[in-house]
This record gives structure tokens, sequence and C-alpha cells, in this order.
């Protein structure tokens, strides 16, 4: 089989244009670029766009949950069987991305259809429970074991963002052929010379960006910031929206500098990457962090918590940009100490730059279109 055979390829999930997070900007990203070569046809909620099938919406009837997709812009797809029938007929392979009630039934007539199924591991269990304020290993291994069960134990291949999500799969029972490729960075993250706002001249800038979630414990900077003994001199920044976005203004409200707290353009966005004197990673769960890619792309140093279930720590070029996850006394030493040494932190902005070469788009575009001609040549195999 020829590896240059252009491909009829379905993305089916369940947001693709509503929602902003990590996931769904990767997926608009990786489609965007497939397209340059392939037929894709996207198969999820929202508006109807060109080469987008819209399927109908729901959200989980369970107040609790239903208020955080709401929130989030996470609804469910309704998977009509005649609208994924038509989308597959012809398709070479589908692409899943998430193990939710679309995803399970994609799989299945694709099964029927024979087309070989490709899915992708975005969805940490440890999020989803943990953004309920649920800390439980007995609910996090029946989640764990009914995404292997259901989805990534029938497919093809597993594509998994880094070595730590694909090795979290694994130690939970994944069998199926797994693949490491990077959800990337686009080339508009890229160091460039911006001068600091006069409003911010005099101040050092941390940012953050990401979901305003529970799990992402933006608050901790704030506790950290609190606890350092340059607090009167430091400007944070948390780009994003989401269910805490008040309580953290309301937070705020305590603080010398007041934060710069809300959405931000995208312009805005690589605006701050590249005004920005040190980027802090607090979040506890992660399958990699695409803003963590997108600071260092920037040549914008990283401070990172040393969770055991986040793999972005896999990018802080010492232990000095590593500090305890959840402890806001060693994160504002940490920050004290890079607010201290300016010159040290030039000299990383430059090897984060470098190191961010590892993990431009192109290359994970083409590890991805291998994986789809892999799993062509194999054919639609049942593993249930």
């Amino acid at each position: 089989m020829g590896k240059e055979r252009r491909l009829k390829i379905v993305m089916v999930a369940d947001v693709y244009d509503g929602s902003r997070n990590g996931a769904m900007v990767s997926t608009e990203r990786f489609v965007n670029l497939l397209r340059k070569k392939h037929e894709v046809t996207v198969l999820s909620t929202g508006k109807e766009l060109p080469g987008k099938v819209v399927l109908p919406s729901f959200y989980v009837p369970i107040p609790g949950i239903r208020s955080i997709m709401e929130k989030t812009g996470f609804p469910f797809a309704w998977p009509k069987r005649e609208l994924l029938e038509k989308a597959f007929t012809g398709a070479d392979v589908i692409h899943i991305q998430f193990p939710f009630y679309l995803g399970i039934r994609a799989l299945s007539i694709a099964r029927k259809m024979g087309i070989p199924v490709v899915a992708s591991f975005h969805v940490q269990p440890e999020n989803m429970i943990y953004s309920l304020g649920i800390r439980s290993e007995y609910f996090l291994k029946i989640l764990y074991r009914f995404f292997l069960k259901r989805m990534y134990n029938k497919v093809e291949a597993v594509i998994c963002p880094s070595k730590f999500a694909e090795s979290e799969l694994k130690n939970f029972g994944l069998t199926t052929p797994s693949f490491v490729i990077s959800n990337g960075i686009m080339p508009e993250f890229r160091p460039v010379k911006i001068k600091k706002d006069d409003s911010l001249k005099d101040k050092f800038i941390i940012y953050s960006v990401g979901r305003l979630a529970r799990e992402k414990r933006h608050n901790l900077i704030m506790e950290a910031i609190m606890k350092s003994r340059h607090r009167e001199y430091i400007q944070l920044v948390l780009a994003g929206k989401g269910p805490l976005i008040g309580q953290l203004i309301e937070q705020g409200k305590a603080m010398p500098v007041r934060p710069i707290i809300g959405y931000v353009s995208h312009a805005d966005l690589i605006k701050y990457y590249n005004m920005a004197d040190l980027y802090v990673h607090t979040s506890e769960v992660e399958l990699e962090s695409l803003t963590v890619l997108e600071a260092i792309a920037c040549g914008l140093p990283v401070l990172i918590g040393d969770s055991k279930i986040s793999a972005a720590q896999q990018f802080a070029l010492n232990d000095a940009f590593i500090f305890s996850s959840g402890n806001s006394r060693d994160l504002a030493d940490q920050i004290d100490y890079w607010f201290e040494h300016r010159n040290e932190l030039a000299k990383a902005s430059k090897d984060y730059f470098e190191l961010s070469k590892r993990y431009r788009i192109e290359k994970s575009i083409e590890k991805l279109e291998y994986v789809y001609y892999e799993a062509l040549s194999q054919g639609s195999v049942n593993r249930s």
C-alpha cells in the first residue's frame, strides 16, 4: 500500500468547535493540517461547518455533572445511526477522540462496516472525578476498566500524547498497540520580542493558561505569591475561563497586585507567552499539557508541580524548575529564587526554546499518518 495515498478520515468527537479545552484545540489543529493531504470529515455537535456532520447534543441529567458540562462547554453527542453510517461510508479509517457514548457507538458501527478504528487517549479519569470533588481509587479503577473494555482494547491503535499517558493505560490493562504522539506545537508559538505594557514594565509577570477549574489548582499560585518576599512586584495573569472564575477573582482581591483573570484572544495569548517572565503550571492531572508546550515554544521558562499523575514535569529542564505539587510554600520559594536570578532565567529561556523543537506539530502529523496507514493495512479487527 502506497504511503502517499490520500485517505478518507472521519474524526469523531463529542465537541469540536464549542469548547476550548486542550483536547479540542489539538483536534481542530490536526484536522486542519490533515486536510492539506487528506479528506477529513468531522462528526460532532455544534454549528454547521464545511466537512462537518452535526449531531444532536445532550447533557447528563444529574445536577452537579450537568452544571460542570455546561460551564465547560462540553456536551455529549447523541449518535444517530443514520448519520454515522452515512459519514462512515467509503471511509478508510475512523478516529475517535473520546470514549463516551458517541465513541462507543461509532466503534460498534465501524466494526459492522469493516472500517479500522483509531482512538486517542485524551480523557484522564482522574480529571473527571477530581472535577467533581471525588478522590477515590475505587471509582478511578472502574472508569479506567470501563474505557479499556468499551474502547481502547477494541480498536486497532491507541494514540497517547506522552509516554506517561501510555504507561497509565498499560498499567490498567491496555493490550492494543499504542503510539506516543505529542499534541504538537503550532508555528505561531515562537519567541517574539515584545515590550511589557507600561502598566507591567516594573512587574515580574507570572503566567498560567487553562480552564479555571478545581484540578488546575490556580488558587495555589495565588497562595504562593502571597507568601513570596516579592509579592508587591508580581503580576499574575490567568488566561482562561471555567467554573471557578468568580472564586479566583474574589481570592485575587486580597493580593497586593490585582491579578488579571479571564479569557484572552489568541493574539493576546501569544503576547503574554512572550511578555511573561515565568510560566507556572500547578495542574495535578495532565496527560501532556498543550499550554506548557506553547510556553516553552515561546521561550518562556516553566515551573511545574511534581504531581505523580501529571506528564507535564517531563518538560522541566532540571529540578530547579520543579516544585512540590500542592505545596504553596515550596512554590513561593521557587518563585522567589527565579525572581532573584533573572540572568539564569534568561539562559533557561533559550534552552526551553531548543527543547520545544522536538514537539513541532509537523512531526506529530507524520506520526499520525503512519498510524492511519498501519491501521488500514491491518484492516478492521474484532478485539471484543
